[in-house]
């Protein structure tokens, strides 16, 4: 029997509604039915052949009757208990008191709705849904500011809006900016020097080419980039209570993803190829060692303790990092707002349930054995040989569904479900067929460098019995000799036996001879033109990272309750653009490679790069204008550049630059949080969602989230300055910075080298006043305090030197340092 609130009872409770208060339909009651009742009574879904998306479609269904709620059912089942109330308790709590009074007195004052209501739309007509086309570039009154295409539109949103672009900004300021944003690193001040000689001597534009360029083949562009994608992708080191350990998150030899991503970066292999090689290295590219490591996607995902958290996380961050998709809101119940059911869900989980982790013996490396699953004591033994890899280790792996996100309440009446996508992008018809492995892959012993040196251990083993006998002969000494010809003998006998082809005596682990072909699929299902969703969602990562602001704000939700786009057509464009490129580019890869053999620059993103970086659109000032401000005040039409803090890593980095002191080695084993002192780029140094996860100096300047840095955040806090004041290494680089600047130069001519070689730019006059009078201020101090012994990397004694330390220190606070502007 349904349980009611009286009226008289509603108005006692507080915050409720004054009596006689009359009910905004638009503002007070839509908002509650979209909320909590269109997912199961709108467009998405009509239960009970059911909709309250209008209040003409409620009166029609029978939900309303105004001006008579005892004989509305709405207000009836919202304050039903028990299996019947609406929303279901497996929809969450009930409506609120308050919201329940609204509906009633807005049904008790007629139930009185908008002219003209429309119902939800389609959702498989949003607009994300919809596969894009290249829209038309626009003609613009402005056509002299128009460098490219992305010009075109952002012009016309210009005079939609009644903006006017800002100039171009200073050539060092410029010159800064596309260095931080395509190396990571700021120019040197012959570099500087360079581009503006050269910008006089040719033009402007022909000398910004030439950097772009060349910062685009530079190594250091996939290192920065790198970074990027790895924030998107969820890079993480292993963790898991470290000190122990006892849980295991990730895996020690995940750093070679990393490596992977940089250089398939540096290659410009295509978009869509990085995506197939992460989620189906093991059954596109069986053989290629090199791309195998990109499965290191979905290791970094892995839980010791619990297989289901892995598919889960797998279903919930493939669908947000590649389509713009919240998958896991369709865990416990089908999706609120997106066309993605429950049974859909578990569908997609299925590509990924025969998957194993196996780790491979990496050439001049030792062999790291078997991957130690549940072995914690080897864990620190392994963490640095082998490289960790997945597989389909069982063909027939089912899926069972779950009640309320719990693996133990399964569905005893729901049989297990078969791998697939969402059926309203497709993804119900992908042709899944079982791929013959190779036997390399398979029988992984038998690749040439192992055997060789397996060979070669053996052979060693005989010389070193054989010279042992010569200094000692005896029947001890023949045996040993003996005993290892004839481990050699058998070694070699069990090979050809390998080879041969003969499930006896293996000379090494055999893994399944067939993979599921399930995740093959999946990725190619993905990484496709014809997907709706992939390019979109790239290129709006992209843009995020030039311009700080993402056209679709909600990277990782390009569904319904996301945000709309604020550049529609130009997302479109840029998408396709990156699918297919309407302007040549260089051929990439190796041709003579099937697997790298592709349309030259189709998916290549350092072609929407370039196409970026050359636009007016990047090349505008960051400082503003009144009037536009008055109009968007945001700037989401891109009237000006947005300035942006510098992520963590590049700070630090930086700093290391500008006093020539960076290690500039590319790759390699993961570092340590402890080796502070160490002058590799941040990007190399460990990182997990723990205590101790990030170098300290990284943390201090909003370091990534390894679990969601989809965005990264960031802070101002005085911790920050002092950090960039106080810390040993930033100390000691000042130090080294200051020396080389001063040689041969005055205080003035020292203050401009300082601003030219941190910030790119001169200092205004009162900068470089201001400085002055701060060297005078701290020679003079230094003079009269104690001299500081001569030691390698302390204080200069000299107390003119001395402070231009200090002023050195002082310039790495400046907001121009730590800004890209």
């Amino acid at each position: 029997m349904p349980h009611f609130l009286s009226l008289p009872m509603l108005f006692l409770v507080p915050g409720l509604l004054c009596a006689g208060e009359s009910i905004d339909y638009a503002k007070q009651i839509k908002p509650i039915l979209k909320e909590r009742c269109f997912s199961c009574h709108g467009a998405l879904r009509q239960k009970g052949k059911l909709r309250l998306d209008t209040v003409e479609l409620m009166r029609a269904g029978g939900a309303i009757v105004p001006g008579k709620v005892p004989d509305s059912p709405l207000i009836e089942r919202i304050m039903t208990k028990g299996d019947k109330r609406m929303p279901p308790v497996s929809e969450g709590d009930a409506l609120t008191p308050k919201q329940i009074e609204l509906l009633r007195r807005w049904i008790q004052q007629g139930a009185k709705g908008i002219a003209n209501e429309k119902p939800e739309p389609d959702p498989r007509d949003h607009w994300a849904f919809r596969k894009p086309v290249r829209p038309k570039v626009p003609t613009v009154k402005n056509q002299k500011w128009v460098r490219n295409s992305i010009d075109a539109f952002i012009a016309a949103e210009h005079e939609k809006r009644g903006l006017t672009p800002m100039p171009e900004a200073a050539p060092g300021l410029l010159l800064r900016r596309v260095y931080l944003d395509l190396i990571g690193l700021p120019p040197t001040r012959e570099e500087l020097y360079e581009f503006l000689k050269e910008s006089a001597n040719a033009t402007p534009q022909a000398a910004y080419e030439k950097v772009v360029d060349r910062l685009l083949a530079s190594p250091h562009y996939g290192e920065r980039w790198g970074r990027h994608w790895m924030d998107v992708w969820r890079y993480s080191d292993w963790y898991g209570r470290r000190h122990v350990p006892d849980v295991w998150n990730s895996a020690p030899q995940i750093w070679r993803w990393r490596d992977w991503i940089i250089k398939s970066l540096n290659d410009d292999k295509g978009y869509d190829r990085m995506i197939q090689e992460m989620l189906a290295a093991d059954e596109i590219a069986p053989t290629d060692d090199d791309a195998l490591v990109a499965t290191g996607y979905i290791v970094r995902n892995w839980y010791a303790l619990n297989p289901h958290q892995w598919k889960r996380d797998l279903v919930e961050h493939t669908g947000k990092a590649f389509l713009g998709l919240t998958m896991n809101c369709a865990h416990c119940h089908d999706h609120k707002y997106d066309p993605i059911s429950q049974e859909e869900y578990f569908r997609f989980r299925a590509f990924f349930e025969p998957i194993e982790l196996r780790q491979d013996r990496v050439k001049g490396e030792a062999d790291p054995g078997p991957f130690q699953k549940y072995d914690y004591s080897k864990l620190r033994k392994i963490v640095k040989l082998g490289a960790i890899r997945v597989y389909d280790d069982k063909m027939d792996a089912k899926t069972l569904m779950y009640h309320g996100g719990d693996e133990r309440n399964i569905m005893k009446d729901r049989p297990p479900v078969k791998p697939g996508a969402p059926a309203f992008l497709a993804g119900d018809r992908l042709k899944i067929e079982p791929i013959a492995i190779p036997l390399v892959a398979y029988y992984p012993a038998l690749k040439p460098f192992i055997h060789q040196d397996e060979l070669a251990k053996r052979e060693q083993a005989i010389q070193a019995a054989e010279v042992a006998l010569a200094k000692k002969p005896g029947l001890a000494g023949e045996k040993l000799v003996k005993a290892a010809r004839a481990e050699l003998a058998a070694y070699k006998s069990r090979l050809a036996d390998a080879r041969a082809g003969r499930k006896h005596a293996p000379i090494g682990l055999i893994f399944p001879k067939t993979s599921s072909g399930r995740r093959k699929a999946l990725a190619e299902w993905i990484a496709n033109a014809d997907n709706p969703l992939t390019a979109r969602v790239a290129v709006n990562h992209i843009w995020l990272r030039h311009f700080d602001r993402a056209l679709v704000e909600t990277v990782f939700d390009f569904g319904r309750n996301g945000k709309k786009p604020s550049h529609l057509e130009l997302l479109d464009w840029l998408a396709c653009e990156l699918m297919a490129p309407t302007s040549p580019t260089r051929q990439r890869g190796d041709s003579t490679n099937p697997t790298l053999a592709r349309e030259a620059g189709t998916w290549s993103m350092k072609h929407l790069h370039r196409m970026i970086v050359l636009s007016a659109t990047y090349r505008m000032q960051s400082s503003g204008s009144d009037d536009n401000a008055k109009h968007d005040p945001d700037n989401r039409a891109y009237w000006r550049m947005n300035g942006k803090r510098m992520e963590a890593e590049i700070v630090r980095d930086s700093i290391l630059a500008s006093a020539g002191e960076l290690d500039r080695r590319i790759g390699g084993m993961v570092l340590e949080n402890k080796e502070e002192s160490s002058k590799r780029r941040g990007l190399y140094f460990s990182v997990f969602p723990e205590d101790g996860g990030h170098l300290k100096f990284l943390e201090i300047f909003d370091a990534p989230d390894p679990c969601d840095a989809y965005r990264r955040s960031t802070s101002v806090m005085p911790q920050q300055a002092l950090a960039l004041a106080n810390n040993p290494l930033i100390i000691q680089l000042g130090r080294v910075l200051a020396r080389k600047l001063s040689a041969k130069r005055t205080d003035e001519a020292f203050i401009v080298a300082a601003f030219e070689h941190l910030l790119s730019r001169a200092p205004t006059r009162e900068e470089k006043a201001t400085c002055a009078a701060f060297l005078l201020k701290q020679a003079e101090l230094f003079r009269n305090t104690k001299r500081p012994a001569t030691t390698p990397g302390g204080p200069s004694p000299d107390p003119v030197l001395r402070a231009r330390e200090s002023l050195i220190r002082v310039l790495y606070n400046h907001n121009d340092f730590v800004t890209v502007r």
